[in-house]
């Protein structure tokens, strides 16, 4: 994947999920869900993300309609692709450890992480 594929700012990763959650939806229904923003600013930001091929908009009842072009989880993988390769040269090691020493992992949330890479490491054999 591209790693220049899809870049968010937080303001458009916040309308994303909402529209991950609600979609299709117009302007006015974001905005209801956005009362921090005005229904102007939506409109804009949403015009941005379609610019960027984030969203597509199609007419429903006379009435834009906005919808993620991408899933959360194509979003998010192009999000962390991108981290990692400006910040870790793309390598994940360091930046799994950068976190795991920056932040304390409970007892359940090491033993997931064992799990995860004892799945992957069983999935590589195969």
């Amino acid at each position: 994947m591209d790693t220049d594929d899809l870049q968010l700012s937080g303001s458009e990763w916040d309308l994303m999920k909402i529209l991950w959650d609600n979609s299709p939806a117009s302007v006015n229904q974001i905005a209801e869900l956005t009362p921090q923003w005005h229904p102007k600013t939506v409109r804009t930001m949403l015009i941005r993300l379609q610019k960027k091929g984030a969203v597509e908009n199609k007419v429903i009842d006379g009435i834009q309609h906005f919808t993620p072009v991408h899933d959360r989880e194509y979003c998010e993988s192009s999000a962390t692709q991108s981290f990692m390769q400006r910040v870790f040269d793309g390598a994940l090691t360091p930046m799994i450890a950068h976190f795991t020493r920056k932040q304390k992992l409970t007892d359940a949330e090491k033993k997931a992480l064992i799990a995860l890479l004892q799945d992957n490491k069983e999935q590589g054999e195969k």
